[in-house]
């Protein structure tokens, strides 16, 4: 297995690719695909194309066409979620201190509270691939950028029996190694919580969300977390900590883990148990440690379909 580390979309990611080869040309040309994307669709970037869009308000403005794949992936999010995962959070995750990028941030920070916008007020021509942004509004494309970016850059090993992209544990797969099988993937284990059973994964996607990690604290103690509820406009509080979803493509898993977050266990379960060919891990509040009825048939030591 050829294992390619590099870092782009904010966090540490790695291409694998299932060949016994020197596959360095091939796992440079998807990490050069993503950071330049990245370019693209990065808030932390100030001349990113993403940061000039509140800029240009209340009148139609053309984007380019990753951009607009990207802007349509995030319209189907808030559609497929009944608007759980708005890409118009930006301002509340701002007012919570996450300015920068979460390695930069160094001290805490006061939460102010913020009115703001939904995604139902942005409006997109699909006829000549443009936006209309209302003042005020600002988008955060986040794991929606992320989980496209990786999704489209393993097209681009299509000449290799199998390959992987991982960013930062949510994780897409192509095909099937030859050496297993299936792609043998252990989820991280919580402190507290048993160890997680290793998976057997192949043709499909892992992601997992929570409130476990890229938290701070801000002025009077207070702990905040990047997953915003766009209900209240504040950190979530439901009773998942942590989320983990394999599904068909990184999109929908990355999607369906937040989801889950935001919307505890009660109503999460309810929402995936709508979702053709997903599956969930949770860690709960309370300690326990749940999945839904179609986890057992990825376990590493089940018969896989």
């Amino acid at each position: 297995m050829f294992h390619f580390p590099f870092r782009a979309m904010g966090c540490q990611m790695r291409v694998l690719i299932d060949t016994s080869t020197d596959a360095t040309a091939a796992a440079t040309l998807v990490a050069e695909s993503i950071q330049q994307w990245e370019q693209t669709l990065s808030r932390f970037d100030p001349q990113s194309e993403l940061n000039a869009l509140p800029g240009i308000v209340d009148r139609w403005q053309p984007v380019s066409p990753v951009l607009w794949d990207v802007l349509l992936a995030a319209a189907w999010a808030f559609q497929h979620t009944g608007g759980i995962i708005d890409p118009t959070i930006r301002p509340a995750l701002e007012a919570q201190g996450y300015t920068v990028s979460y390695d930069d941030i160094a001290k805490p920070v006061l939460s102010r509270r913020t009115h703001r916008s939904t995604w139902g007020d942005v409006k997109l021509d699909p006829q000549q691939a443009r936006i209309w942004i209302p003042a005020g509004v600002s988008l955060d494309l986040a794991g929606v950028a992320k989980s496209w970016a990786a999704q489209m850059a393993i097209q681009q090993l299509w000449e290799y029996p199998a390959a992987a992209i991982d960013a930062a544990g949510d994780i897409c797969f192509r095909g099937i190694p030859t050496e297993y099988g299936a792609w043998p993937i252990g989820i991280e284990t919580l402190p507290g919580y048993a160890e997680p059973q290793m998976l057997a994964l192949r043709n499909c996607a892992i992601a997992t969300s929570g409130i476990d990690k890229r938290t701070w604290t801000q002025q009077g103690g207070v702990r905040a977390h990047h997953i915003i509820d766009p209900r209240t406009g504040a950190p979530s509080q439901s009773d998942i900590v942590r989320a983990s979803v394999i599904a068909p493509t990184l999109l929908e898993a990355d999607v369906a883990a937040r989801t889950l977050v935001i919307l505890g266990t009660q109503q999460g379960m309810a929402w995936l148990a709508g979702q053709a060919n997903h599956a969930c891990l949770l860690h709960c509040a309370d300690g326990t440690t749940r999945t839904d009825d179609r986890w057992h048939a990825y376990l590493w030591e089940a018969p896989i379909a």
